[in-house]
């Protein structure tokens, strides 16, 4: 087995363990504390909304120029990595600093709760800035193949952290400023055993005197490259962090707290996104090399027909059975009347999944700048529409502003691929389908009793699935997941 298989493998492992931990944690322990909870999702939020500033693309560079360093046996990479985050990060806080007050009479004089940033600042700060290096050490260490160390360092153990802290707040053994005070400590040593790992692997290149190495052209194209890079993080940041800083300082933490929850729930709809675009990037950018444009429209049908199908699987689980999940989980009762805004988070990720691979052929192809207007145009309507619709309809506006944006978004890309290259993921037995994606959708909010019964949606669910997955069967929707039934059903009547 070759190096990414291996690292696939433990990758899959890893992730499927955190969504294990990550639901545990969400029903029995979040709910513990929401205001904690909600203060730490709030923390960590800003802290990566400031570090995208605060990098101005510097992350960006680390897998693009890595060969180059690499072929020309330019010592002192990592060096230079560095450097420019620490510009970067010096330049964006000067700025900061010289325009606090106005920025922060503005905030206000738009309802924001100024003081929450003051308060929290003590940590957000450290936490942007720290998260700058850990973003750079984490890409570098993906120059040698390596994927799940770095994985488990900077994601898998927070998963670990956030509810050890909340327990030792439930229990009183720590305040909400020495649960901040953790963050940062922990974000501390994630970038020491970065560096450790990366150590190990011969790839902590510090080295002296290399910007005088570097030529002054090979600089000023990596600066353009870096501030690209900039645009689209920055825009990615805003689009899928905006909503949780804008809770917080319009509404409260606790409201965060109950957001979170949701926004947890509804990213578990998307997983199997994230391992179908690793598959499919790299064979959508050789088929353009190759110009074998037909390879691409069938890779745009087959992943929107698979992720579609996964995708309403998934979300008919989980809503069909909404009220059950509120029963089991801890102060359940407190989401009750918010159920709504996993409604609207679900449906977001469902239309990301139908819309499959359009961001990765736009990407691809020489229209990939495309996206980064796409981006922006998401980015400031998403904006905009959250100061709306929370102040008129609370963490619901939250959500509502998110499935609006992502809609646009995704009908921008899809008109746009539709007329550059005469090509969409849509067909007939999709919007068959999407019919059960109606029902499951309707049937709690018209029949809410059978669903406050444990046993009535448990079986309300498992039979819709069923049939669902039955006719996604006869329609040959997909032969990847007809093979797969075949499959298991073969060696269950064996």
């Amino acid at each position: 087995m070759g190096i990414v298989q291996r690292q696939s493998l433990k990758n899959s492992i890893v992730n499927y363990l955190g969504i294990i931990i990550g639901g545990l944690s969400t029903m029995f322990i979040y709910p513990l504390d929401w205001e904690l909870y909600g203060e730490i999702q709030f923390s960590l939020s800003s802290a990566i909304l400031l570090s995208a500033f605060f990098s101005l693309g510097s992350h960006a560079l680390v897998n693009k120029y890595f060969p180059y360093f690499e072929s020309t046996k330019t010592k002192g990479f990592l060096s230079l990595l560095f450097i420019y985050s620490a510009i970067n990060t010096v330049f964006i806080s000067s700025l900061l600093f010289l325009f606090k007050a106005p920025f922060s009479s503005m905030l206000a004089l738009g309802g924001f709760e100024v003081d929450k940033i003051s308060d929290n600042l003590f940590i957000i700060l450290p936490l942007g800035v720290l998260m700058v290096f850990i973003a750079v050490l984490r890409a570098h260490s993906f120059n040698f193949g390596r994927i799940v160390y770095p994985d488990i360092i900077s994601n898998f153990s927070l998963k670990i952290i956030v509810p050890g802290i909340i327990l030792l707040s439930y229990f009183s053994l720590i305040n909400y400023n020495v649960a901040g005070w953790i963050l940062v400590v922990y974000h501390i040593i994630i970038a020491i055993a970065l560096m450790l790992y990366l150590k190990s692997l011969d790839g902590l290149d510090f080295k002296s005197g290399v910007i005088r190495r570097v030529k002054r052209k090979k600089h000023a194209e990596m600066i353009r490259y870096m501030l690209y890079g900039a645009m689209n993080h920055v825009g990615n940041i805003l689009v899928y962090k905006i909503d949780i800083v804008m809770i917080g300082l319009l509404l409260s933490t606790t409201k965060v707290g109950y957001y979170s929850i949701f926004l947890f729930l509804s990213v578990v709809i998307e997983i199997p996104t994230k391992a179908v675009f690793q598959i499919t990037g790299p064979m959508i950018s050789k088929a353009f090399e190759d110009n074998k444009m037909d390879e691409i429209k069938k890779l745009y049908k087959t992943s929107s027909a698979n992720l579609y199908v996964v995708g309403i699987v998934l979300f008919s689980l989980i809503w069909l059975n909404i009220e059950t999940f509120f029963v089991v989980m801890t102060n359940g009762e407190d989401l009750v009347m918010y159920k709504t805004v996993f409604l609207l988070l679900a449906l977001t990720k469902i239309i990301d999944m139908v819309t499959s691979v359009n961001f990765s052929i736009i990407s691809y192809s020489k229209y990939f700048r495309v996206n980064t207007l796409f981006i922006f145009i998401l980015a400031i309507s998403n904006v905009i529409m959250n100061y709306y619709f929370i102040n008129s309809f609370d963490i619901i506006g939250a959500a509502l502003s998110t499935a609006i944006s992502m809609l646009v978004f995704n009908l921008l890309k899809t008109f746009f691929v539709a007329i550059k290259y005469k090509m969409h993921p849509f067909t007939w037995p999709l919007i068959i389908i999407s019919l059960f994606l109606l029902m499951a959708i309707f049937m709690p909010l018209f029949f809410p009793t059978l669903f406050k019964s444990i046993l009535l949606s448990v079986l309300i669910s498992g039979t819709f699935i069923l049939l669902f997955i039955f006719v996604v069967y006869k329609l040959h929707i997909s032969i990847e997941i007809n093979r797969f039934i075949d499959k298991y059903r073969a060696k269950i009547l064996k």
